[in-house]
């Protein structure tokens, strides 16, 4: 429940229900002739713990603009409608755009959700039959564009904005309540501004396969913006592959982030465990708390044709400050899953992963990998 997490244009089973899809390719006069732009269309059906079962559509660009090498990766732009089971409405455009020689690169995301969820409180021992029924609405923009200083080495401007209204508790009773000293509980907004840095080696983004990805952003909410609260957060991204053949048939991928926020945090905004990215098997916002640590290893293997599969596994934690963090309660998950090559002319997967954890699991379908 996190206002940052991204569902990304959750999930593709089309292909394999073998449901309508339109599908474009234009050779476009650029400087990389051997690549080929394509738009992709499909229906959506797709699930994670979070959502259920979801059900819309989703519009993916892949692209290099004019003038781009074969040196510069491909950029994309994903528009998804979705509607789940759990009554919610997810609308969000994910843009990335990279320019020649990778000069700049812009990335961020624009959504509005109305998302009934769930919520168990703060900290790392929250009890199951803590859990509670929370609906609310939400807009929000990340916006990043970070400038090459040198080879593989960006650094740039963030912003985010969010506007969180119209909340609702209810407990195990069907009742409505007001929780009691929750920062955020009756909604607002705020303005953040900060920057990140960012090394990137990776040879794609949709389905990295080589070198690694490390990136530290910062982002302050200040009441002189407008924002509701007054808090910062930091966040660290660490990404490595291990590439065993020439074809990358079989990789060994690391995966660690560290979030640590202070000040009045809302609590949609508290670091939390879990997704559909990290610790899967993990409700998103399970376990939240001022301060998270989470790593996770992966194998991903290809079979045969378009197919392939994962095996992964994961550690993390949540904490409220830093001289309280322990290792007694921490957290693990495991599982794997299938993959499916969308697009052979520039890898994507679609991913079916099942993973559990201590008392927990959870079924993912989605366009792309974790990491």
């Amino acid at each position: 429940m996190n206002s940052q997490r991204i569902i990304y244009p959750a999930t593709l089973l089309a292909l394999f229900l073998h449901l309508p899809v339109y599908s474009q390719a234009t050779a476009d006069t650029v400087a990389d002739t051997t690549y080929t732009n394509r738009l992709t269309i499909l229906p959506v059906l797709g699930s994670s713990p979070e959502t259920s079962l979801m059900f819309g559509g989703v519009a993916m660009q892949q692209f290099k603009p004019a003038g781009a090498g074969a040196d510069t990766r491909p950029s994309y732009v994903i528009l998804s409608a979705i509607y789940t089971l759990n009554n919610q409405v997810l609308i969000e455009l994910t843009p990335a755009l990279i320019l020649p020689e990778e000069s700049w690169i812009f990335g961020g995301s624009m959504f509005a959700y109305y998302f009934p969820d769930r919520y168990w409180g703060i900290g790392p021992q929250t009890q199951t039959e803590d859990e509670v029924s929370v609906e609310y609405k939400m807009f929000n923009v990340r916006q990043m564009a970070l400038k090459k200083l040198s080879s593989s080495f960006y650094a740039g401007p963030a912003v985010r904005w969010y506007k969180n209204y119209d909340f609702v508790f209810t407990d195990q009773d069907d009742e409505d309540f007001e929780p009691v000293d929750l920062t955020g509980s009756e909604g607002g907004g705020a303005l953040g501004i900060g920057g990140a840095v960012r090394w990137d080696r990776r040879n794609s983004i949709m389905t990295p396969t080589e070198n690694h990805f490390l990136e530290l952003s910062v982002l302050f909410y200040p009441e002189l913006f407008g924002s509701s609260f007054q808090y910062s957060q930091i966040r660290l991204d660490a990404r490595k592959y291990f590439s065993f053949d020439r074809e990358s048939r079989s990789v060994f991928a690391l995966h660690t982030r560290i979030q640590i926020t202070e000040g009045e945090t809302p609590f949609l905004d508290l670091a939390d465990l879990g997704g559909r990215e990290i610790m899967r098997g993990y409700y998103q916002g399970r376990f939240r708390d001022n301060h998270s640590a989470q790593l996770q290893a992966e194998w991903r293997q290809h079979i045969r044709g378009r197919f392939g599969f994962a095996l992964f596994g994961g550690l993390g934690e949540v904490w409220p400050s830093m001289d309280e963090f322990s290792l007694s309660i921490l957290k693990w998950a495991a599982g794997g899953g299938l993959r499916f090559n969308l697009n052979p002319g520039d890898t994507t997967n679609i991913r079916l992963d099942f993973a559990v954890g201590k008392n927990t699991s959870g079924l993912y379908l989605t366009l792309g990998e974790a990491f």
